[in-house]
């Protein structure tokens, strides 16, 4: 159901890096206006893809670059960008972007999703199609809902699609708000899981352990993936 330009983003950092001080990513590398935005470090499972959604601040703004930071160049992520020529903030990006990560290790990983905004005024054109070709059904609609998880704490993350929309696909992702990267044990004390009620609605149990530090600012996303329908 992947329907959209998938570009790499990146697969930086030696194993076990932090988060690097003095803005050493590029998510604003040759963009003289921009808005960095980090979001939090998110676990990758040892197998299967972990996703994120990242959205630029409230206004008008787009994404205007894209990075990220990991524990391990065995991270791999890339990012969901919109039909549409030419190629550029605006047109492949909106005010959002959805990130994809999966690790090759064998191991829960972490990476930590980067965005560049710019200030955007006006709306950029899009070239007409011919009649005579089908274009394709307008971008999904990407939603999601953050809930804090605390030690020893159970919190329920819901999301739905609204009553003319059809949900596509859902995700839930555990992160950690925090400057470096989450340590292994901290990875494994929140867990999460999903389940879709009535076909509209995604609903996330989240919780942790009594291990579980105040400090490790752990949350839980829910997201959703609605179209209208047909």
């Amino acid at each position: 159901m992947r329907r959209l330009l998938v570009v790499l983003v990146a697969a930086l950092a030696v194993a076990a890096a932090a988060a690097s001080p003095g803005g050493a990513t590029n998510e604003c590398h040759g963009i003289q206006q921009c808005i960095r935005v980090p979001g939090p470090w998110v676990v990758v499972p040892a197998h299967g893809t972990a996703q994120y959604l990242l959205t630029c601040p409230q206004g008008r703004s787009v994404v205007g670059g894209l990075d990220a930071q990991v524990t391990s160049r065995a991270v791999h992520v890339s990012f969901e960008g919109q039909l549409g020529a030419p190629v550029q903030p605006g047109v492949t990006t909106t005010t959002h972007a959805l990130f994809h990560a999966y690790s090759t290790s064998g191991r829960a990983e972490a990476f930590q999703p980067l965005l560049g905004c710019i200030p955007v005024q006006g709306g950029g054109g899009r070239s007409t199609v011919s009649a005579r070709v089908t274009p394709p059904g307008p971008n999904l609609d990407l939603r999601s809902r953050v809930v804090v998880v605390g030690p020893g704490t159970v919190r329920f993350a819901r999301i739905a699609c609204s009553a003319s929309e059809t949900l596509i696909d859902a995700w839930h992702a555990v992160a950690f708000r925090t400057k470096k990267p989450p340590t292994v044990a901290d990875r494994t004390l929140v867990t999460a899981r999903q389940a879709i009620v009535r076909g509209k609605r995604v609903v996330v149990t989240a919780s942790a352990t009594d291990a579980l530090s105040p400090d490790a600012n752990a949350i839980v996303q829910a997201g959703a993936e609605c179209a209208p329908t047909a």
